[in-house]
């Protein structure tokens, strides 16, 4: 059974700067069209080869279950909803967490593919993802801009790595490394019993930062011939409402 996660909890500061609080929307579901051009409807359609889409949620929490009410018959595929009531207080560690009790709590749940809530990203590229029987990491085409860039790179002992800047500023890699990569922000786990272990053995310390924390754990746990690294062509991070207008004709 492969199974997808789309993160979609925290409170879309970015995307709402500058709006009156009753303007504020969950960014996944904001649309100027309707209902089927939002991000999270991009990637919902995207989801072909998945049997069931778990999407965590938290801020407007309730107006993300009556967009899913209304778009799940459009979906051959299962969607469930979970709520993560520590939205507020932690990071997208604990999102992922709660995403990963929910997929390895079925019995025959073989793959899991983690996705970015605000992201789009082009169908092709993402069935490669789908189709890969390895740990994927992907990484999109555009410039590594560390204002803006979440920075993938193996170091010289081939371990891989994420770094970025919450304050949007320049980064320091200090060690040498083999490969450096713009992240895509979405990846797949095919190591079941890696997931369990991990979810079992870390503390709340782990959880309540990035899910970049346990995305490097776990893969520091395959070997360099169980991953590979996969590009997605077409690839926008939507953080603000100009992002948005600039690919809501690709949705």
């Amino acid at each position: 059974m492969k199974i997808a996660i789309v993160t979609l909890a925290g409170v879309s500061n970015r995307f709402n700067e500058g709006m009156l609080e009753c303007e504020h929307i969950l960014k996944g579901i904001y649309t100027t069209g309707g209902y089927r051009q939002t991000l999270l409807y991009s990637i919902l359609k995207k989801c072909e080869g998945i049997d069931k889409v778990v999407i965590v949620g938290g801020y407007q929490y309730q107006k993300l279950v009556e967009y899913i009410d209304i778009c799940r018959n459009d979906f051959l595929f299962q969607i469930e909803l979970v709520f993560n009531p520590e939205y507020k207080k932690y990071g997208t560690g604990y999102t992922l967490k709660l995403g990963l009790e929910k997929c390895v709590a079925e019995e025959n749940c073989t793959e899991i593919i983690l996705i970015e809530g605000d992201l789009y990203f082009d169908a092709e590229s993402f069935q490669e993802v789908v189709c890969s029987t390895k740990n994927v990491a992907t990484y999109n085409l555009k410039s590594i801009d560390a204002r803006k860039a979440v920075i993938a790179y193996v170091n010289e002992e081939y371990k891989l790595n994420y770094v970025y800047s919450t304050e949007h500023n320049a980064i320091t890699i200090s060690e040498k490394i083999w490969e450096i990569y713009n992240s895509g922000q979405i990846w797949k786990f095919v190591n079941m019993e890696c997931i369990k272990q991990l979810l079992v053995e870390n503390t709340l310390d782990l959880w309540c930062s990035t899910n970049l924390k346990f995305i490097e754990q776990y893969f520091s746990k395959v070997s360099r011939n169980e991953r590979e690294m996969l590009a997605l062509k077409d690839w926008e991070n939507c953080n603000t409402r100009e992002d948005y207008e600039n690919c809501m004709h690709l949705l």
